[in-house]
């Protein structure tokens, strides 16, 4: 036996390829030299080229129609229209509400309320320190027997804030939603919204009451112009379903909150005491008193 083996190579085959290839070749620089092939298909002979295609770039002739050019303005188009400017309220007689708007206090709101007397009502307590939250940090002045105290230097112009926007509301015709979740406080959230006028929710909040308004009342329903939080919380550590449904539909909102509460979602968050019944009571009257003196401020002008 032979130390190697060879294997037997057919020369024939070997030339028969090296044909194929070359002619393959050729046809794809050279396509006329190749005839076009033809394969039978159920409908019709397709006719296949050899690959590579040569590619060519088609120049396509860009048309322009005779498009008239518009005309000129007249000068009667370019004069100034201010004279007809706000034509709702020429016809309604609204002309008042500018006044409100111009006034940096129109409704004297910082007379209401002072610093003393937030300190005499204990608004400037807070919860245990243990209970803090984060975003209330910079609201706080210090700590006394491991009790939040709150900063009422800051809490003062908050407060008075939140009573003007509230006024300017009710000022336009608009409706206030009072809340709260406190079991101690709601006969006293309840009697404040009536005496004011206005709406209270103090039971519980059924998901998708304002977001999911359309389904679950047939009739059409109006969504309040601002919302007033005595308490943001339903318990400790869970924040009020109304909250977050009002930031989706952007209704504005007017929030006590206090040292464990998020101030995040409150358009007017108001830092403060909402568990003393002092506090609460100060609370309640204050947005009472703003809403009937806008009422009889707007009923006064409407008159005129």
């Amino acid at each position: 036996m032979a130390s190697g083996c060879t294997k037997k190579v057919d020369t024939i085959l070997v030339m028969f390829n090296r044909i194929k290839k070359a002619k393959s070749l050729a046809g794809a620089y050279i396509p006329h030299l190749c005839p076009q092939r033809k394969y039978k298909t159920d409908t019709k002979a397709k006719v296949v080229l050899p690959r590579p295609l040569r590619i060519e770039r088609i120049y396509e002739e860009k048309v322009f129609k005779n498009q008239t050019e518009k005309p000129l303005a007249k000068e009667v188009e370019l004069v100034d229209y201010k004279p007809m400017e706000n034509e709702y309220k020429r016809l309604l007689g609204d002309t008042f509400e500018d006044n409100a708007l111009q006034h940096p206090d129109f409704f004297q709101v910082k007379e209401m309320v002072d610093m003393q007397t937030l300190y005499r009502n204990r608004v400037h307590y807070g919860h245990h320190f243990g209970c803090r939250h984060p975003y209330m940090v910079s609201f706080l002045y210090g700590l006394r027997h491991n009790t939040d105290i709150f900063d009422l230097d800051r809490t003062l112009p908050r407060l008075h804030l939140a009573l003007n926007f509230i006024a300017h509301v009710v000022y336009r015709g608009g409706i206030v939603l009072f809340v709260s979740r406190n079991a101690q406080h709601m006969p006293l959230v309840e009697k404040t919204a009536r005496n004011a006028g206005e709406y209270s929710h103090c039971r519980f909040w059924k998901s998708g009451l304002l977001t999911n308004i359309d389904r679950l009342f047939s009739n059409l329903t109006r969504h309040p112009d601002v919302v007033i939080f005595l308490h943001t919380q339903n318990s400790i550590g869970s924040d009020h379903i109304a909250v977050t449904e009002c930031a989706k539909m952007l209704i504005p909102t007017v929030g006590v909150v206090d040292s464990n509460c998020n101030p995040t979602f409150i358009t007017y968050p108001i830092p403060g005491n909402d568990d003393s019944p002092d506090a609460v009571k100060l609370y309640c009257k204050l947005f009472e008193q703003t809403i009937l003196r806008a009422k009889e401020h707007r009923k006064r002008d409407v008159q005129k």
